[in-house]
């Protein structure tokens, strides 16, 4: 790789340009004075001449005189990581680049030596402590060049790294934190009403149905590990773990306090805190077929509420990608094997088929729309149908420091039998939201998000109806 490094010592001493392949970072350092700059000018111009010449073992000794002159000196400690780096002894030419970073005084440097740095971890197959680095260069980010730059190494640590990490955290007030009904209250076919309050048993079906406000606390981790990858192929085993849990808004405290069941004034936000756990493997061919693409997931998971596994999973996926002049095609396959593991609930078995496609608009702005289709079998009562379409927009470039994303799905659900009425069921529902991530606001390379979404369905059986407010405030990555 051929790159230039242009030193530029500060009391009005010359730059001077080092052109030499296998360094690895490109940059524009600048070079504070210190006490021993002139002394060091002259050993620093035979540390860059030793390097050009391809005498790497000569620049580290100059390098190393610089330091003993001067243990801050920033151009020593760069040149000797430099040095080093050439004689491939890359853990000390991480040790001398990080520690130039301390010293450095202007952003510029403290870009290039972190990027120094995570190439060496990358070198020494210490991809997460690559990223760190990265992150921390993230930090001194002052043009788009930099940004880049960092970026391309980031990916590029990511691409090597078998073991792929994410991780998300947020905080969501929302007026329906359990998905319940507007009124709580259960008709069956307008031939009788059950009021709220009406014996526990009732107490406690309304709880399950009636929308409680309060703050969603909620987390996951995905950990995604590459087994093999070639040209042909790509194997991996991945596990994902997520939970929420809740808090109940005073309104809501206070319509539960007023019961007079003692079960239902005893109930907590953490009673609908959920679990999900998941395992599983993903091959993926891309030379299969001539279209894209093919790639073969299958999953095992389970799911609790409020501290009770509910149910067990086997989720069978195949994807498949078509390529086209102007975007992408892509068709997913999928069935979902449900065991209950309590006496109260049936097993589900649950078919999706969806087709998408993506394109890049003249301004580099990215739209998605989908179709979808899902036939649920979970016994009589249970079973439905449901079709549904879907818009997703992303803004290439940011509005006023922020990035931003738009949703849009509508679609509609239908039972043929269905426990409170004699004709089935048929809902219509529909789902926008928004999504803003402040990038101008970034530490470490993740900025704040806040995301709005809304949801209404609405339904023949009217306990079943419902909207949904919610506001969430996270944190997201800008790699």
């Amino acid at each position: 790789m051929l790159i230039s490094l242009y030193f530029c010592p500060g009391n009005g001493e010359r730059p001077v340009m080092i052109t030499r392949t296998a360094i690895w970072c490109s940059a524009v350092l600048w070079l504070l004075s210190g006490p021993h700059a002139l002394a060091q000018s002259t050993q620093q111009l035979q540390a860059e001449t030793a390097l050009l010449e391809g005498d790497p073992p000569r620049a580290a000794a100059l390098a190393q005189d610089m330091i003993d002159q001067n243990p801050d000196s920033f151009a020593g400690l760069f040149l000797l990581a430099l040095a080093q780096a050439e004689l491939e002894d890359n853990a000390a030419s991480a040790q001398s680049a990080a520690a130039a970073y301390r010293v450095a005084t202007d952003s510029t440097a403290r870009v290039q030596t972190a990027r120094l740095v995570a190439r060496n971890r990358i070198a020494l197959r210490q991809y997460m402590r690559a990223e760190f680095w990265l992150r921390r260069a993230a930090n001194d980010i002052t043009n788009d060049t930099e940004a880049e730059a960092v970026v391309r190494d980031y990916v590029r640590a990511i691409e090597a790294n078998p073991l792929s990490t994410q991780f998300t955290a947020y905080i969501a007030p929302s007026d329906n934190i359990n998905g319940g009904s507007e009124d709580g209250i259960v008709r069956f076919d307008g031939t009788g009403v059950f009021p709220i309050f009406g014996g526990e048993d009732l107490e406690n079906e309304f709880v399950e149905r009636s929308a409680l406000s309060g703050i969603e606390f909620g987390g996951s981790a995905r950990l995604d590990y590459r087994l093999t990858q070639n040209d042909a192929q790509t194997t991996r085993l991945g596990g994902f773990l997520s939970g929420r849990t809740y808090r109940l808004s005073p309104e809501a405290r206070d319509r539960l306090d007023s019961s007079p069941t003692e079960s239902v004034r005893a109930i907590r936000g953490d009673d609908f805190a959920t679990l999900q756990l998941e395992l599983g493997a993903t091959h993926t061919r891309n030379a299969l077929l001539p279209f894209g693409p093919t790639s073969f997931r299958l999953t095992y998971g389970t799911y609790g509420r409020g501290g009770e596994r509910l149910v067990d999973y086997r989720d069978t996926v195949l994807t498949q990608g078509f390529k086209a002049e102007r975007g992408t095609f892509g068709l997913r396959l999928s069935r979902r094997d449900q065991t209950a593991l309590l006496n109260t609930l049936v097993d589900e078995v649950t078919d999706d088929v969806i087709g998408s496609y993506t394109t890049r608009l003249p301004n580099d702005d990215t739209v998605q729309f989908s179709l979808a289709y899902r036939y649920s079998d979970a016994g009589f009562e249970n079973t439905y149908e449901e079709y549904r379409a879907g818009l997703n927009y992303r803004f290439d470039q940011p509005i006023w420091g922020t990035q931003l994303r738009g949703s849009l799905q509508i679609g509609r659900r239908s039972y043929d039998e269905f426990i409170t009425t004699i004709d089935g069921r048929r809902d219509r529902f529909a789902s926008i939201g928004i999504d803003a991530t402040f990038t101008e606001f970034s530490y470490f390379g993740f900025s704040p998000n806040v995301s709005f979404t809304a949801s209404r369905n609405e339904s023949t059986a009217e306990e079943e109806s419902n909207s949904i407010l919610q506001i969430l405030v996270g944190i997201e990555s800008n790699f």
